[in-house]
Order: structure tokens, then sequence, then C-alpha cells
């Protein structure tokens, strides 16, 4: 692991010592830095739709459930208890 990333895993440990009352200070601070240095916040990334067209719409969830459901109840009957 690099040592940025040190830093940050630190930081974030350092977060659960510091008193309720003073979180939205270092937030302030944060938000600052980050508006001095010109840094943008990303975008949450979406996943909607990523498997759409890959084969998955075919699959007959009842059936692959009811082979699992017998497969296991299977295994459950050979063991000995």
């Amino acid at each position: 692991m690099n040592t940025e990333n040190l830093k940050k895993i630190e930081i974030v440990s350092n977060l659960s010592f510091v008193p309720t009352d003073k979180l939205d200070e270092i937030n302030d601070f944060i938000q600052y830095i980050m508006y001095k240095n010109k840094v943008k916040k990303k975008k949450p990334l979406s996943v909607w739709g990523i498997w759409k067209n890959k084969g998955f719409e075919e699959i007959d969830v009842e059936k692959e459930l009811a082979i699992l459901r017998k497969d296991v109840q299977d295994n459950l009957d050979r063991k000995e208890f």
C-alpha cells in the first residue's frame, strides 16, 4: 500500500476519536481545502443496467432454485448426523 493510502487510512481512523461536536468543523476545513485546490467531487458511478443483454434474462429463476433446493436436500439426506 502506498504512503498516500496509508495517510488516508490514518486520517479516517483518527476521525473516530474526534468529539462529535467538532466533526462539522473538520468537514468545513476539508471543504475549504478542496475549494482552495479546485477539487471537484466525483459523481457516484451508476451500475444500473450493467448486466442488461448479457444472457441473464433467459434464466428461469424458479427452475434454477428448484434444482438447487433438490441438490441441497439430496446432500442433506446423504449425511449422517
